[in-house]
């Protein structure tokens, strides 16, 4: 009987398959579980199996995009490629329209997260343009993701606040930030 290293392995049990022969069922902490056949003289011919998300030893449906367990997704997709799909359905039609307003900008103009109204086309949002339409044509990354937001064509009457863009000055006047303050009468001003 050959002696084979201890390492951390510890076996599970004893599974005899009638063709190929007889296999261990090992397991480690550190390692996860493993088959070996009980003939094989050395750590080689261990074939590991692999556990997934659930955390535990299981017939696991594969994410039909990056191969890896899907079984705590949504269907044949795990949930980080699940979640770019939905990202990329909502952005993909976002981004046309950006692209449509910049195609005619003629009344469109775009208000950013930090309340500053651009034109449609402004360079200062190019780089963000450019960040979404990359994302959109690359594959799906794989649990190394993050959602850039393409920019938002608006009208004039439906911008609230803010300021204008010092790259672009577009031709409009946000209307001014009301101070909250009571008013004579009741109510507050704005």
């Amino acid at each position: 009987m050959s002696m084979r290293p201890a390492h951390d392995w510890h076996v599970l049990g004893v599974v005899d398959v009638a063709a190929p022969g007889r296999y261990e069922i090992l397991y480690s902490n550190a390692r996860g579980t493993a088959v070996r056949p009980i003939e094989a003289s050395d750590d080689a011919d261990r074939v590991t199996v692999a556990i997934g998300a659930t955390g535990m030893l299981h017939t696991c449906t594969r994410c039909a995009c990056c191969a890896e367990c899907a079984c705590q997704g949504a269907g044949d997709l795990c949930w980080s490629c699940e979640w770019f799909r939905r990202w990329a359905q909502m952005t993909r039609p976002r981004l046309d329209a950006y692209l449509a307003a910049c195609a005619a900008p003629e009344g469109w103009f775009v208000v950013s997260g930090s309340n500053v109204v651009h034109q449609v086309g402004c360079s200062a949002l190019t780089r963000t343009v450019n960040e979404v339409t990359r994302v959109l044509d690359d594959a799906c990354p794989h649990e190394q993701f993050y959602d850039p937001t393409p920019p938002v064509p608006v009208r004039a009457e439906a911008i609230r606040g803010g300021r204008r863009c010092r790259v672009c000055c577009p031709d409009v006047t946000p209307p001014a930030r009301e101070s909250g303050r009571f008013t004579v009468g009741g109510g507050r001003d704005g």
